[in-house]
């Protein structure tokens, strides 16, 4: 048991070490990713679906943790159902009242990723504040005016913990699978993508997705696309039909318990019924990751390039 815990340690080292490889050259139009993001919107159709409002005094416990880790009071968090037409089971969604991203942008944003990436998502928060995103226990926060690159991103870090084959290694950024695929390349995509393998592979996951619905690939938009070839195309070939819009959800990850929004015994004790949170027997129930000590925020400026990250301490 011992040498196996060593051995994951290390590959988690190796993987979150920062990358040596240059930049590609010339870089997507305004150095990173957001150069992704209309191509995304164009050729992503929205997803058809309703959503309604939580009654008062409740959040899922998730939502309640990342809220007051991040100085805000859940009592200002809405969490809402949204039911999106190809999966019978609701994800819920939690926005602070003042989150420039309203309830209507993250229904429509979120869905319009195929619906087999989508299944790997627990809740997502909005929050107010400058704009970054982090994620912890497939669980994606999004402050400020996000798009949907980030979306898209967050959501490769719970690909890569779950969306390919165990047989590779999990997460797939630590395998050597990964690792010699990305040794054929020369170049990653963005400075982003030199943070840590694990990154890399979030930001592949977002040239991957775009590769695959935009006509023409990502070499309408990037001439030197050769240089990372074979990073999203790794992304692309492990993960299947999970980045291929259509279908209807067939995983689901169980999501976190209702609690009250406060912390004092007489609120509780005037609380009526917890909504129910769970999952119906036409999904499969994905093992989820539990939440972290910290989470990882990375703070992005108006072109959508990281301009630095921090880790916010969750209070459980």
């Amino acid at each position: 048991m011992f040498r196996q815990l060593a051995l994951a340690a290390g590959l988690a080292s190796v993987a979150s070490a920062r990358l040596d490889k240059p930049i590609i050259n010339p870089t997507f139009p305004g150095g990173g990713l957001d150069s992704l993001a209309q191509g995304l919107l164009d050729h992503l159709a929205p997803t058809q679906s309703t959503h309604d409002n939580w009654g008062a005094g409740y959040i899922p416990e998730d939502c309640k943790n990342l809220a007051k880790s991040n100085g805000f009071s859940p009592f200002d968090i809405t969490p809402f159902n949204i039911h999106y037409s190809d999966c019978n089971d609701v994800w819920i969604f939690c926005r602070h009242k003042d989150s420039p991203l309203s309830q209507i942008d993250m229904i429509d944003l979120f869905g319009r990723m195929p619906v087999h990436m989508r299944e790997y998502i627990r809740h997502v928060i909005a929050l107010p504040g400058n704009k970054s995103a982090g994620s912890s226990g497939d669980n994606i926060q999004m402050n400020g005016a996000v798009g949907i690159t980030v979306f898209v991103h967050e959501t490769g870090h719970s690909l890569d913990s779950h969306g390919f084959d165990p047989k590779y290694g999990v997460p797939f950024s630590n395998s050597k699978t990964w690792l010699d695929n990305y040794n054929m390349d020369t170049a990653v995509c963005d400075s982003y993508a030199q943070s840590s393998q694990q990154e890399n592979l979030a930001q592949e996951t977002v040239v991957g997705l775009y590769d695959k619905v935009v006509p023409g690939g990502v070499g309408n938009i990037q001439p030197n696309w050769k240089a990372i070839f074979h990073q999203y195309a790794t992304v692309q070939g492990y993960l299947g039909d999970i980045l291929t819009p259509g279908g209807t959800c067939r995983h689901r990850l169980a999501n976190s318990k209702p609690v009250p929004m406060g912390d004092s015994a007489k609120f509780r004790r005037d609380l009526g019924p917890a909504p129910d949170v769970s999952l119906s027997s036409d999904v499969i129930e994905i093992e989820s990751i539990p939440m972290g000590s910290s989470i990882r925020i990375t703070e992005f400026d108006e072109a959508g390039n990281p301009i630095g990250s921090k880790n916010v301490s969750l209070v459980m």
